[in-house]
């Protein structure tokens, strides 16, 4: 059958909902030094829809630039 089953966890991602006052808060957590874009976590999801990504399964892939919770 060759089924994979796979989760991303983006952590916080700028899709619109976030207000200046939470990104200025939230921007010192991420090592990465900015706050995930949807295109971060678009680029993981075309990664295992690929081919490449044919022994990855049953995971939860933290895609989330390091946030320090």
């Amino acid at each position: 059958m060759n089924i994979t089953v796979n989760a991303v966890d983006p952590g916080p991602t700028n899709t619109g909902w976030m207000t200046g006052t939470l990104k200025d808060e939230l921007k010192p957590r991420f090592p990465m030094g900015r706050i995930g874009e949807p295109e971060d976590a678009a680029r993981l999801i075309c990664f295992l829809a690929g081919e490449d990504s044919g022994w990855v399964t049953g995971q939860i892939i933290h895609s989330d630039g390091g946030f320090l919770s």
